[in-house]
């Protein structure tokens, strides 16, 4: 049952997870957006340490052979040598379109505060994009206020805190919200009630629907029905804010 008139999931994968273990393809990703209803995507590969320009380039294919219905992001390690990283992340938004940045601190095995992550913000206030930020499993590396620190040194970068603290740490995102307004929650694996806190707290213009497992695109938008929302805070959370946050066009 759709909630709005499109719906545009901000947080999926293709590739194979490490650490999960699925996998998902471009034919099972579209096949299940058109099951639930979901408009379109923002996709990216799942967290690996090795380079991931294969899997960057099998998203850019299903971009163009969806259109409007998937956008890439690209997720590469900061562990990589600064020349290949900027390589990668300067191919991916100039030659494939990608929309944003990912950082995993549990896959790429590094801290959200850290100098070694630094040069994610760097590259993305460079080129002016988003960064998402994996948060909740991986502590203390992917604590939701770690992200404080870039989110004060990089004013200019939005920053999305994935899974906003992965429910236990919930409410540490919450005020890690409250005290940067370029921080952003992404609440997937998080309770309904967790949910509508973040919506009371900062805002829905600051509240994302993400789903990150094609298996989990149901109940996420569950939590989100399950709220009675108005209308207008449906919308802004399941489609409007991913438009304006990516910088999609506006018929996505």
């Amino acid at each position: 049952m759709p909630l709005t008139e499109r719906i545009i999931d901000a947080h999926q994968h293709m590739g194979c997870s490490m650490f999960s273990h699925t996998e998902t393809t471009a034919t099972t990703l579209i096949k299940a957006l058109d099951q639930h209803g979901i408009a379109a995507a923002m996709v990216m590969p799942q967290p690996d340490t090795a380079h991931p320009a294969a899997m960057h380039d099998e998203i850019a294919a299903a971009a163009d052979a969806h259109p409007g219905r998937v956008f890439g992001m690209a997720n590469v390690s900061p562990r990589l040598p600064e020349r290949e990283y900027r390589a990668e992340i300067k191919r991916c938004i100039n030659d494939l379109g990608f929309k944003a940045i990912k950082l995993h601190p549990l896959g790429h095995n590094v801290t959200i505060s850290s100098p070694d992550a630094r040069i994610v913000f760097q590259v993305a206030s460079e080129y002016g994009v988003p960064v998402l930020i994996h948060t909740g499993t991986g502590n203390p590396h992917s604590l939701p206020s770690l992200a404080l620190r870039p989110a004060r040194a990089f004013p200019d970068v939005n920053i999305v805190l994935c899974h906003a603290g992965w429910s236990v740490y919930a409410e540490e995102a919450i005020v890690a919200a409250e005290c940067a307004d370029n921080l952003y929650l992404e609440p997937s694996w998080c309770g309904p009630y967790q949910i509508q806190a973040m919506i009371n707290s900062i805002g829905a213009e600051r509240v994302l629907y993400g789903s990150d497992h094609l298996t989990n695109i149901a109940p996420e938008l569950a939590k989100f029905a399950s709220l009675n929302l108005s209308p207008d805070t449906l919308r802004a959370c399941l489609h409007d804010n991913a438009v304006r946050l990516f910088r999609l066009n506006h018929d996505s």
